[in-house]
């Protein structure tokens, strides 16, 4: 029993820092996924024409990010924790130079970011803007083409903690080369009259009308043992609750990671009727497993009581 508890802690730490950094690259591998399929089909857009070049409509746009959406899955949420972006990479029209530009920039996400290789304009009087991405190994388009950059900021919902993880936002980036001749001149509305929704770069939204619930806090190690009699924010009533016990001695918050994972050992349904803290219990009164005559982890020092305190860790009166 011994070698087990000395054990047991080191062994679980890196069980959960595999577990964390696997489904920590599965993630990558997703977005990056993601990031490429939006690149490849933007590259693919616009009408099919032998007489002339190819026209792209804002609603092409609008169909291959939520074409994204929907292939990047629930388990993502892509844009309700990402931003994407779409830059077309384009030569500033008659520069002697081929000086590269973005031509035109679509964004979709509710992150609240921008892009790391400049917005909408960008590199149009800018010698010194040679391409898109890290420095070094930008990408450029030809003069009388494009290029569809596509980059991604999506940020990790770690599953237990991320103090395993140095960095928390994933970032991925593709770009392909349009296939075909398009018409590089603007992105046209198919109805004037009734123009689509423009996916802008200053609006920070999704397709979701109803958010998700919020991710729960997984920060760091929020494991915060206290002595302090207000530290939970449940009830050690003897009708229960949901939190800790008020009583001196709570193991942890009870909004904590360790007490969501745990909640028996933070004082959850401490009801009067039974349960693990109940005021019937075998270490208690009369009976299941009760640590106490009224739930919660009370220090009275009644004969019979185990329990756990941040103080005096686990004993019995």
């Amino acid at each position: 029993m011994t070698e087990f508890a000395l054990a047991t802690p080191l062994v679980l730490t890196v069980g959960l820092w595999g577990l964390e950094t696997a489904n920590f690259a599965l993630m990558n591998m997703r977005v990056n996924q993601v990031a490429m399929q939006i690149a490849d089909n933007a590259s693919r857009i616009g009408d099919t024409s032998t007489l002339s070049n190819q026209k792209i409509y804002e609603n092409d746009i609008n169909d291959l990010l939520r074409g994204a959406d929907i292939q990047a899955g629930e388990a993502i949420d892509l844009y309700e924790y990402g931003r994407v972006f779409i830059s077309s990479l384009q030569v500033v029209p008659g520069s002697a130079d081929d000086q590269q530009y973005i031509a035109w920039q679509r964004c979709k996400g509710k992150k609240d970011t921008i892009s790391s290789y400049g917005d909408q304009g960008t590199g149009t009087s800018d010698p010194t803007f040679v391409g898109m991405g890290p420095t070094g190994e930008e990408v450029a388009a030809q003069a009388g083409d494009s290029v569809m950059f596509i980059e991604i900021q999506y940020d990790y919902g770690p599953i237990v903690t991320d103090a395993f993880l140095a960095q928390r936002t994933i970032r991925s980036r593709a770009s392909f080369q349009v296939r075909g001749s398009r018409d590089l001149s603007e992105i046209y509305q198919r109805d004037p009259a009734d123009p689509d929704e423009i996916a802008r770069c200053d609006i920070y939204d999704s397709y979701k009308e109803t958010a998700p619930p919020p991710r729960p806090d997984t920060g760091g190690w929020d494991w915060a043992f206290s002595d302090s009699p207000n530290v939970g924010s449940g009830s050690s009533s003897s009708s229960g609750g949901t939190g800790g016990g008020g009583e001196e001695g709570e193991i942890a918050e009870s909004n904590s990671w360790f007490c969501r994972t745990f909640p028996r050992l933070c004082g959850s349904n401490n009801n009067s009727s039974g349960g693990s803290n109940g005021s019937s219990g075998t270490n208690g009164s009369s009976g299941n497993n009760g640590n106490g005559s009224s739930g919660g982890f009370n220090d009275n020092g009644e004969p019979g009581i185990c329990h756990t305190t941040a103080k005096d860790g686990y004993h019995c009166h």
